[in-house]
């Protein structure tokens, strides 16, 4: 690729990947969530492997990575709708005034959903390159 293209996504790259945070955490008090967040989570890996190569791109996060990720996140969020749905509001008090922590075990569900997905979308796309 030319040096524009890799300076270009040098500098979006960072951005990119607080704004995924940024969306990934705040899902519960303005829009976006846990995909939306992840989506733009991968699409920054996404970048990196378009400019730069799979090879540079699995530095940051390899296949295999991403398939335990993915499970354990999937675990994770299984064990804590389970746990939220039998002992309601026990994980995080929502209903206290003046708490720091809002939306229950929302956010937290978020921050995992925004990793299957992130994760998902990686290994799809990691996927659609091999086969290539």
């Amino acid at each position: 690729m030319t040096v524009i293209k890799q300076t270009i996504s040098r500098i979006v790259f960072p951005f990119m990947l607080l704004f995924s945070i940024y969306v990934i955490t705040h899902g519960h008090l303005t829009p976006g969530g846990g995909f939306q967040g992840g989506v733009l989570l991968a699409s920054s890996v996404i970048l990196i492997c378009l400019v730069y190569g799979l090879r540079k791109a699995e530095h940051l996060i390899r296949e295999e990575t991403s398939h335990r990720i993915e499970a354990v996140a999937g675990i994770l969020l299984a064990v804590l709708v389970v746990f939220e749905f039998f002992i309601k509001g026990s994980l995080m008090a929502s209903e206290s005034l003046f708490q720091v922590w809002s939306g229950g075990a929302i956010p937290v569900m978020n921050v995992i959903g925004g990793i299957m997905v992130a994760t998902s979308f990686i290994i799809i796309f990691y996927s659609m390159v091999k086969e290539k």
